[in-house]
């Protein structure tokens, strides 16, 4: 019998195809599922840290602004400016605030008619202000006006780049009497915005072409990119920042480009009068997505390797497979040539060939009446070849999408775990995650900043030992060791102020935000600390401002009215009686004509100096105003004892003054009234039964002391 050739294809080839087509069809849907899906979760990402963006700079701008109308409220509320008649004494004021706040571009004080009465360096003063919106709206309460140009000022003002424009805060100033004395403004420049929006985008976000941009109500960009400064613009994410939501959208801009923005407004949650401006931080599209496109071609290249490398595998292993088959069947042909079967080769590549050919070996061996069954076996031996064949396949697919999913799946845990990372990494506020037994398992950069400690040395340590005070550390245990048990704790998922300690032992106050997070074994505590230290220093400072006198240094009349009362209260307590003085120079108005306030101020100075090293350092001097001082002695024995301590102020006042005009000898006069334990006098009494006795001693003759 004489075997044919078959014009088919090769096991090898059919195997080799099949495992090609099946690297196809892989990678068209995984390009298919990463581009559904990782699309949707970069612009996600997108928008989440665009609108982040977006709520920091309204808040910076929020702060911003109700920051000018406290420090101008409390420089309105300045004996100084209240009263002074004097331009010179409010003018210095005004200069001294400028000095420490730069962006405040001018400060001024009208009369009632709108006339600049004192300005910071003299800009102004003198100009008739009345039509400026300004002061007409500050006249009866508390005006913030929008962003606009410089019309008065712009030539009076340094040179910048670009043109001079401000944001306004006005507000009515009333005399200690209650009597309208006239406007106080304040014209913040915008370049203080400007620096807002250049410390908010960090060098990543400038790289990715992250924009900030500020819009007026009237749809104007008062902060920008140059080309859109000053333009009227109407987008979508504008119309949804002025309805009072927050959030982000893509939308195409007047340039035909397609923008990730992110949206809010100002002035949403404002106590104070606030000014309405849209955030919008936009960045380009194509930008944002930037590395959702370099993943894609990664995974592309990494599929094509992966598919490219299966078919190598699959060539080699279906030749391996084959091999055996063809040398079998080409010694069938050959010994078919001739019609007759001689022997058949026994190979040894694999069991079924081993099988197979030690089965046709015996078949051979025998009659050739065994030819139909021996064809019969064959048959079997194909289909067992076929079935194992597709066993290979199916489980080589199997294996191949069980990869790919891995790969997908790693890679996204990678991706959101950098990412991560770097967000608390570079993150402003110390972060410190803790375990339930308030072991540090987290720690980054800024918390080593701000505690002193590395991140190496505070992993496995108990956080709260480390950075909690003792007086504070069992309240803070047992609101975090409670919390796993009953959910509720006074400290856990609460924002507080608190005081921390750093690894040197300082102390210092911080603010706390303390959260916990479920997960498969109790609960993570996180937690962000911010330091507080410089705002607590800033309100210190103005509250200490406040009770001074800007001239002498010494307590003004809101601080002698508080403390005035907590001397007469001791006086009632211990049973002895105190003193209050009213202090007055002879003649001093002729020292301010004859060689001006300068020199009246340098008087007053040194006065001031000489009033204090005269009397106890527990007993109080303050200004009133003028040449006006008050001297309050506790814990006397009687009137001699106040009249001794009035002389020698009265002789500390005749030493001559060493002025840098000239040196002047002068006298002073001194109303004295005493109170003791069982007086029913209230401390504005006081005052005026003082003053009272003032005026008695001048008309005796002046340089003298007199009690009442």
């Amino acid at each position: 019998m004489r075997l044919k050739k078959a014009a088919r294809l090769r096991l090898a080839t059919l195997v080799t195809i099949g495992v090609c087509s099946t690297v196809v069809v892989m990678m068209l849907a995984l390009l298919i599922l990463v581009d559904h899906f990782a699309t949707s979760y970069a612009k996600q990402q997108a928008y989440e840290r665009l609108q982040q963006l977006s709520w920091q700079m309204r808040d910076s701008l929020d702060r911003g602004i109700n920051r000018v109308i406290d420090q101008t409220r409390v420089v309105a509320d300045l004996n100084t400016v209240r009263d002074s008649n004097n331009s010179d004494d409010i003018r210095q004021v005004f200069d001294n605030l400028q000095d420490k706040f730069s962006n405040y571009a001018w400060i001024g004080l009208t009369d009632t008619a709108g006339v600049v009465f004192s300005s910071n360096n003299g800009l102004l003063q003198g100009v008739n202000v009345s039509e400026r919106p300004w002061f007409i709206n500050g006249q009866q309460q508390l005006f913030t006006g929008d962003y606009h140009a410089a019309f008065l000022l712009e030539k009076k003002l340094p040179e910048i780049e670009g043109n001079w424009r401000f944001v306004d805060v006005s507000l009515p100033v009333r005399r200690s009497n209650g009597e309208y004395r006239g406007v106080l403004g304040v014209h913040l420049s915008w370049e203080w915005a400007r620096g807002v929006a250049n410390s908010l985008l960090i060098p990543a976000d400038r790289q990715y072409q992250v924009e900030v941009i500020v819009v007026r109500d009237d749809g104007m960009i008062i902060l920008g990119p140059d080309y859109l400064q000053e333009t009227k613009i109407s987008t979508s994410s504008l119309g949804l920042a002025r309805s009072g939501k927050a959030g982000a959208i893509s939308e195409t801009w007047t340039d035909g480009r397609r923008y990730l923005t992110g949206y809010s407004q100002t002035g949403v949650n404002a106590s104070n009068s606030s000014l309405k401006w849209s955030i919008l931080i936009r960045q380009p599209e194509e930008v944002a997505l930037a590395t959702f496109r370099d993943l894609q071609q990664q995974i592309l290249m990494a599929g094509g390797g992966i598919g490219l490398l299966l078919a190598i595998v699959a060539v080699g292993l279906t030749r391996r497979l084959a091999k055996p088959l063809d040398d079998l069947s080409a010694a069938i042909m050959r010994q078919s040539e001739d019609g007759m079967i001689d022997t058949i080769p026994i190979l040894d590549g694999y069991h079924e060939v081993h099988l197979l050919s030690m089965t046709l070996a015996d078949m051979v061996t025998r009659e050739r009446q065994h030819v139909v069954h021996l064809r019969a076996l064959n048959e079997n031996l194909e289909h067992l070849v076929q079935e194992r064949t597709s066993e290979i396949e199916q489980k080589a697919k199997a294996l191949e999408d069980s990869l790919a999913q891995q790969i997908i799946i790693q890679q996204r845990l990678k991706d959101s775990e950098a990412e991560l990372r770097a967000t608390l990494q570079n993150a402003n506020d110390a972060f410190i995650a803790m375990d339930q037994d308030g072991l540090i398992v987290d720690w980054n950069d800024q918390a080593e900043h701000l505690l002193g400690w590395t991140r190496h040395e505070a992993i496995g340590q108990n956080a709260m030992d480390m950075m909690i005070p003792s007086t504070l550390l069992d309240g803070f245990k047992r609101g975090m060791y409670q919390f796993p048990n009953t959910v509720e704790s006074k400290v856990i998922n609460r924002r507080m102020e608190i005081t921390a300690v750093r690894r040197d032992g300082v102390e210092f106050p911080v603010e706390l935000a303390l959260a916990a997070v479920p997960i498969q074994q109790g609960y993570r505590f996180i937690a962000f600390l911010h330091d507080i230290t410089e705002r607590q220093m800033q309100q210190a400072s103005l509250k200490a401002m406040a009770l001074k006198d800007a001239l002498t240094d010494l307590p003004n009349r809101r601080a002698l009215m508080q403390k005035l009362p907590e001397s007469m209260a001791r006086a009632k307590r211990i049973g002895k009686p105190m003193a209050v003085f009213f202090l007055d120079i002879d003649d001093f108005k002729g020292v301010n004509d004859g060689y001006g306030h300068e020199a009246g101020d340098e008087l007053l100075r040194t006065l001031a100096q000489r009033i204090v090293g005269v009397v106890r350092a527990t007993d109080t001097v303050a200004r009133l105003a003028g040449d006006e001082f008050v001297v309050v002695l506790e814990m006397l024995n009687g009137n001699a004892d106040a009249l001794e301590v009035a002389e020698k102020i009265l002789q500390a006042i005749q030493q001559p003054f060493a002025l840098t005009a000239a040196t002047l000898t002068l006298s002073g006069s001194i109303g004295i009234v005493m109170y003791r334990s069982d007086d029913v006098t209230n401390p504005d009494q006081l005052i005026m039964l003082a003053d009272g006795a003032m005026y008695t001693a001048k008309k005796m003759g002046k340089n003298r002391a007199v009690v009442v």
